[in-house]
């Protein structure tokens, strides 16, 4: 709901701020006018809000009142005033005879005034007590500690911390007694009440849950929200705590459904995109071809063995980063600054672009352009025997990006195996056509940004 009035108030602010730069334009604002301006600003205006999607400018956890969000929100504005330069003199001139000059430089600083001042307002408003979710945690766990600190740390959430039960006295952090604990949940029916609680989330813990679910039990008629600890984790954080989960939450969240139009879908947009990029990505090769050859021996195409959908190792094709002869000694994790990768390639790995062959491993199906990344057969095994549950990540096709690599840096150990694996669990959970063309919208934007230095 938040981000739908996000949005709203976005395109109101749009239509208000073309019809004030027409009146202050021309001294005047009639149907006549207004129809005349409509059809080409509506074009600019659902390229601006595409622009805003792709740079998470909805996305409630980004929201914030700091100098580097209100940065990123005038570097938003420039983009979109480029933009609608090039959208009025190369599409728009074909079906409009306005000339918008002195109307867009008006429109862009009138918009620009009050597109920064709705996003602190709404930010005041969704931070604020007004419309606070004041809220509750049972139990002690590493993540219901880490829920805890989010909550505390991000206002925006709409969440405040009113209390916490420890059932089973275990030890909490200094930084938490700002809240109200209580250890004795005999009387926490008037606790809740006592507290204000909206929302009580619930840590799964056998020694204590069934007596905690009794007495939340009979505060059921406070019209009080109750989730478990990993579904409210789910919703604050867009990752899965694997530390928190048994068996049971993977057969009830992502057992194998047989979508077979999500699946068709699915291996369409593959294609399309794979196709149109493999495309564009034709005038960059013979520059990468040159480059790579004239700084270092060996061949351009470096294939290497992955795991993918059902633990099935197949080739992935890349090309080639390091020296040649790189890993005589073994397979071993990727370091930062590591010196077996050329100068080239360091540049093509900030860029993606040694990713570019790896459009064919989607064309010809073993990978997607959505999913967990593929990992060696090598670290598989490894990371099987270490990160709980990482198998399961094998459950769908590995993907050219995915919901962790846009959340998660760049990482090569096991605790950045551990990381990624809540995100992928994420997807896997809520993989949907829509979820897909979101991470390719904002992968697009992770690499404008990184071929920038942002």
């Amino acid at each position: 709901m938040r981000k739908l009035v996000l949005f709203i108030g976005d395109v109101i602010l749009l239509y208000a701020s073309l019809a004030a730069t027409l009146w202050l334009r021309y001294g005047y604002l009639d149907s006549e006018l207004w129809q005349e301006h409509l059809g080409p600003f509506s074009l600019v205006f659902a390229i601006w809000i595409i622009v805003f999607f792709i740079n998470r400018l909805y996305e409630i956890r980004r929201i914030k009142k700091d100098f580097k969000f209100y940065g990123q929100l005038i570097q938003n504005l420039l983009i979109n005033a480029l933009l609608a330069v090039l959208i009025f003199y190369t599409i728009t001139g074909h079906f409009s005879d306005i000339k918008p000059q002195t109307i867009l430089v008006v429109l862009l600083l009138i918009f620009a005034v009050l597109f920064l001042l709705w996003r602190k307002i709404f930010y005041q408003i969704v931070s604020g007590k007004a419309l606070q979710n004041n809220l509750a945690i049972v139990g002690i766990s590493p993540e219901s500690l880490l829920l805890a600190e989010e909550i505390i740390t991000k206002p925006e959430l709409s969440y405040k911390l009113n209390l916490i039960v420890n059932p089973d006295h275990s030890d909490i952090p200094e930084k938490f007694q700002v809240v109200t604990i209580i250890k004795d949940i005999t009387d926490l029916k008037n606790q809740l009440i006592k507290n204000k609680i909206n929302t009580v989330v619930a840590v799964n813990n056998s020694s204590y849950s069934p007596e905690v679910a009794r007495y939340l039990f009979e505060s059921i008629d406070l019209k009080i929200q109750y989730f478990n600890l990993t579904d409210f984790y789910e919703k604050i954080t867009g990752k899965i705590p694997i530390t928190a989960l048994e068996r049971n939450w993977f057969l009830e969240n992502i057992s194998q459904k047989n979508n077979q139009l999500f699946i068709v879908v699915k291996r369409a947009i593959d294609i399309l995109f794979a196709a149109f990029f493999g495309l564009i990505s034709l005038v960059l090769l013979p520059f990468i071809v040159l480059l790579i050859k004239l700084e270092s021996k060996g061949p351009l195409i470096y294939k290497q063995k992955r795991v993918g959908l059902s633990n099935k190792v197949f080739t992935v094709y890349k090309f080639r980063s390091m020296v040649q002869n790189a890993e005589k000694n073994g397979a071993q994790w990727a370091q930062k600054n590591d010196a077996r990768v050329t100068k080239i390639g360091k540049f093509m790995r900030k860029t993606r672009l040694d990713e570019i062959p790896q459009f064919w491993n989607i064309i010809i199906g073993n990978m997607s352009f959505v999913g967990p990344r593929p990992e060696r057969p090598e670290f598989v095994e490894q990371l099987k025997q270490e990160v709980p549950y990482y198998n399961e990540r094998h459950l769908i096709k590995p993907g050219l990006s995915g919901w962790a690599q846009i959340n998660y840096p760049y990482g090569a150990s096991v605790e950045d195996a551990k990381q990624k694996l809540q995100y992928d669990l994420f997807y896997i959970k809520n993989q949907s056509t829509a979820l897909d063309i979101s991470i390719i919208l904002k992968t697009i934007n992770t690499l404008f940004n990184i071929s920038l230095g942002r």
